[in-house]
């Protein structure tokens, strides 16, 4: 998706990885039954300094299995995006996402869509920043981890989304 000639990117992500198990802290014990993980995975010849926005979740909302994977700023998106919303284990393409960012990282966000096919207020909760700078290398990432409240629209019909936990980031790489 990039001008510049011999620069491509091909990733593949897979949501709703479903994960289970427990840990102890001390003699209290936390159980991580219905919780879901992501897959990224991608390979790529990149342009050298380039940002882009990228945002995931997946869970379960009143017994309906949900999710998303949004994204844009890494390279010309006229031809695809990675937009999708997930909803009983059927993916639902969307056009163009924007992510409306708090100066701060950690104030609430909002995440829309161009055709409204989705509105989000999103709650952080912890900014994952590494904000690493060796002169002609370096990276600035702020990936936020948090709480996704408002809707989908998946064939007209609007799905309320009380509570999903995932993450929003931007990161902006040069090497």
């Amino acid at each position: 998706p990039f001008e510049k000639k011999k620069a491509f990117y091909y990733n593949q992500k897979i949501n709703h990885l479903a994960a289970s198990g427990y840990f102890t802290v001390g003699e209290r014990r936390y159980s991580l039954d219905d919780n879901f993980g992501l897959l990224d995975w991608g390979r790529g010849v990149w342009t050298y300094d380039n940002t882009w926005y990228w945002s995931s979740a997946s869970g379960k909302e009143n017994g309906h299995l949900i999710g998303f994977n949004l994204g844009y700023g890494f390279g010309n998106t006229e031809q695809a995006t990675e937009n999708i919303l997930y909803y009983d284990k059927k993916g639902h393409k969307i056009d163009e996402v924007h992510f409306h960012i708090s100066d701060d990282f950690i104030s609430p966000w909002k995440v829309t869509s161009n055709d409204d096919s989705l509105y989000f207020d999103f709650y952080p909760i912890y900014d994952n920043h590494t904000n690493i700078d060796l002169f002609v290398i370096g990276q600035n990432a702020h990936q936020v981890f948090g709480e996704f409240k408002g809707y989908m629209r998946i064939d007209g019909e609007k799905i309320e989304v009380k509570s999903l936990f995932g993450f929003a980031e931007k990161v902006r790489n040069r090497w």
